[in-house]
């Protein structure tokens, strides 16, 4: 006695049946479409027979073979199969007709491709009824009898990127059965969406990862990876976490439409496809879709905002420490600068005093020997030398602090003609002398090469001053630290040069220090951020320097650099 049909093996003969009606259905649907004005035509009547057979046949195997069913008798079978046959003959009968009809008129071309489509199911539904029965006639027949491959497996070429239109979406089809897959795309792209195709689980996850789609039409039952895994996989990858799911599955595979929306699937279409539902459900979950990434991009921006604002609450904060720190700095320098003035004024006053002396002792001369004389000449030579060093240096020192005020108080914002060429020599001096000011051992050889014919430019000089010092000053600390590494026989060098074409004056300032990692590269003009260890920099001197340059003088500054070996920034000012 031959056991009854049950479990998985029931559930396959019922997915199998239910394939060749599901065709038959969606291509008779999509000819009839075409008939809608010509409803009393005969090949309309004909196509609306064909449709309700299939809708019967449909009919005829969920009562037979639906989830309800638990198990079915080979004597079940031989009715079933008994009852079905004579009426898909019929239809078989009834759809080579009408692919006749179709076939001698050549502007039918495609109403003839599909209604062979149609006859190819239903010799298929046939095949598959014999072998429930009585099993394959012999070892190498197939199990199916297939329509000519041309057709069976014909696919449209995958569209080109197409732009998103109002209403339009990206979506793609995973389903392993072409002719399922082909009726699915023509209705959708009737509706005005793109559509992607992969016949399996493998191809999906491949095209996802390639591709952006606004949509995921994804079949259960698949070869090598089923529905269930792809489902899974999309809900995992962090990067598809706003793709919605809508799960192709069978009339009645209602415990797996449900195991699949609890696994996170939107929603669910039932094969044979409703053209009303598919588009009432697409167009819901588009639209659910849309305004979620309309809500995640508010989120987004808001969220940028907020850190936007975070960081000029920081930086105001920075800048009234600075400001702070200006005033203190201004004060000390005004402090030193008085004395600084005296010791300078009386150093110029006492070399016109030893030459007042060398003429007043002229006459007293004739009483002194000649090494006394020689003694004297030498003392007074002395002094008139370290005196105008004094002086020298004083000016130097003088220098120094007037720049250290003008930085500090900023300025009105006023451009004026300045000599660019010691507006870059000030500011790397002041660097320099800062550095050497915190660490006695610091020590570099700065090398310079102005332009002698630099003409005067219309600048903002305090602004344009800080751009170059905080820039020399960056220099000076990266090859000093390259020398900490290296040791002291490696030679820090810093060279400034300047030059000018007809439009514009050029600022390149060069260190052979350690150079800028390449990952930093693209954020070292972003605020708050230092390749500085944490307390030797705010992040934001290159930050302000890029606005001073861009934005206020509206130049350019941009860099070369090699990790390890250099940093070169030329700024570009527009004369």
């Amino acid at each position: 006695m031959i056991p009854p049909l049950t479990g998985d093996a029931l559930k396959h003969l019922r997915h199998d049946l239910r394939t060749p009606i599901n065709h038959i259905l969606g291509y008779t649907e999509m000819l009839l479409e075409d008939y809608e004005d010509r409803k009393s035509d005969p090949v309309a009547r004909g196509l609306g027979e064909i449709h309700a057979g299939g809708r019967r046949l449909l009919d005829w195997i969920q009562g037979a073979l639906g989830e309800t069913v638990g198990s079915i008798s080979r004597e079940q079978l031989e009715a079933f199969e008994a009852r079905l046959r004579p009426e898909a003959e019929r239809l078989l009968a009834a759809s080579d007709g009408l692919a006749s009809g179709f076939q001698q008129t050549p502007e039918n071309d495609d109403a003839f491709t599909d209604m062979q489509r149609v006859s190819a199911a239903l010799r298929r539904l046939l095949a598959l009824s014999r072998e429930m029965v009585h099993g394959r006639e012999s070892p190498g027949e197939p199990s199916v009898a297939q329509p000519p491959k041309a057709i069976a497996e014909s696919s449209p070429p995958v569209p080109g990127r197409a732009p998103h239109e109002d209403g339009a979406g990206r979506l793609l089809i995973v389903e392993d059965n072409a002719a399922n897959r082909d009726i699915l795309r023509r209705r959708l792209e009737k509706e005005g969406h793109h559509v992607w195709e992969a016949e399996n689980g493998v191809q999906a996850i491949e095209k996802l990862a390639a591709d952006q789609f606004d949509l995921l039409l994804l079949d259960i039952l698949m070869p090598e990876m089923d529905g269930f895994e792809v489902l899974a996989r999309v809900k995992q990858d962090p990067r598809l976490t706003g793709l919605p799911v809508i799960m192709i599955s069978a009339l009645g595979e209602i415990q797996s439409v449900v195991r699949c929306i609890e696994m996170g699937a939107e929603d669910y279409l039932p094969k044979p496809f409703d053209p009303v539902l598919l588009r009432a459900r697409i167009g819901a979950t588009l639209e659910k879709k849309r305004l979620r990434d309309r809500e995640r991009r508010k989120t987004e921006e808001l969220e940028e905002a907020l850190q936007r604002l975070k960081e000029t609450q920081d930086q105001l904060v920075v800048q009234e420490k600075m400001a702070s720190l200006g005033a203190l700095t201004a004060g000390i320098a005004h402090e030193i600068k008085n004395p600084l003035n005296f010791v300078t004024n009386f150093a110029e006053l006492s070399v016109d005093l030893l030459q007042d002396l060398h003429q007043v002792m002229n006459p007293a001369r004739a009483h002194l020997t000649t090494a006394d004389s020689s003694y004297l000449d030498e003392i007074v030579g002395d002094l008139t030398i370290n005196l105008q060093k004094i002086r020298e240096h004083g000016k130097r020192a003088d220098s120094i602090v007037r720049g250290m005020l003008a930085h500090s108080r900023g300025g009105s914002g006023q451009r004026e003609a300045v000599d660019l060429n010691s507006l870059v020599a000030e500011a790397v001096s002041l660097a320099y002398h800062g550095l050497r000011a915190q660490d006695s051992t610091f020590n570099i050889a700065l090398e310079s090469e102005y332009d002698p014919a630099m003409p005067p430019i219309q600048v903002v000089p305090q602004d344009l001053s800080r751009v170059f010092l905080n820039i020399a000053n960056n220099g000076c600390y990266a090859a000093n630290q390259k020398r900490i590494q290296r040791g002291d026989s490696f030679r820090p060098r810093l060279r400034v040069t300047t030059s000018h074409t007809a439009g514009s004056a050029e600022v390149r300032i060069h260190d052979n220090g350690t150079g800028i990692p390449r990952n930093a590269l693209q954020k070292i003009f972003n605020p708050f951020f230092t390749t500085k260890p944490t307390g030797q920099g705010t992040g934001l001197g290159l930050s302000l320097s890029y606005q001073i340059v861009v934005e206020q003088h509206k130049g350019a500054i941009r860099v070369n650099t090699e990790e390890g070996e250099f940093t070169e920034f030329v700024i570009t000012l527009p004369l």
